[in-house]
């Protein structure tokens, strides 16, 4: 008798839940619609990235929801809403996401959407510098050249530029030659509570 009552319940259960191994079948879309949505922007195709990416963020896809992010910053975009990208990587950055966290310091350090705010754009910066994100060291060396939120210090900004520049990232590059980095020494010292080095 236990056992009948158990298929019972067993097989009520599947029937009642057909809904769950639809929304299986789309969460293991997640990824198809990431790369759809990845194809789409190359083409230029926003709408049709737009749909892709969303539907893999409504399944928990971080990566489809940055790229929602960079839409909603493209000004080429139908749909551009500084805004409701500054919301996203905001979300992202709490999550220790390092490109959003790049992007809130370049958010806070150009005054888009918020005020300027240079020190929480260093503190941004560092954040994702902390996970090897290079183009966020490239920007924390911008800031070290040019005093901005930090003191200046041209051997800190060489320390932080330095990887950049040998990856041939642009950023990195235009600060090293701006601010003739490589004449200055390495800074070694000054270690106090300070981040200094990737």
């Amino acid at each position: 008798m236990k056992l009948l009552l158990a298929l019972l319940i067993l097989f009520s259960s599947l029937f009642a839940s057909d809904d769950v191994f639809e929304k299986f079948e789309n969460y293991e879309k997640k990824d198809e619609y990431f790369e759809a949505g990845k194809e789409y922007y190359k083409k230029r195709n926003y709408a049709l990235a737009f749909e892709n990416f969303e539907k893999a963020a409504q399944f928990g896809n971080d990566k489809a929801l940055y790229n929602l992010g960079i839409l909603y910053s493209n000004k080429n975009f139908h749909r551009q809403d500084p805004k409701k990208a500054y919301a996203i990587f905001d979300q992202l950055a709490q999550k220790n996401h390092a490109p959003s966290q790049n992007r809130m310091g370049m958010y806070y350090s150009l005054g888009v959407v918020v005020d300027k705010d240079y020190k929480l754009a260093v503190e941004y910066f560092e954040k994702a510098s902390k996970q090897g994100y290079v183009t966020a060291q490239c920007n924390l060396a911008m800031m070290y050249a040019s005093g901005k939120g930090v003191f200046p210090n041209f051997g800190r900004a060489h320390v932080f530029a330095k990887t950049g520049v040998e990856q041939g990232n642009p950023i990195c590059k235009k600060v090293w030659e701006d601010y003739n980095l490589s004449k200055y020494p390495e800074d070694k010292s000054f270690k106090l509570n300070f981040y200094t080095k990737p």
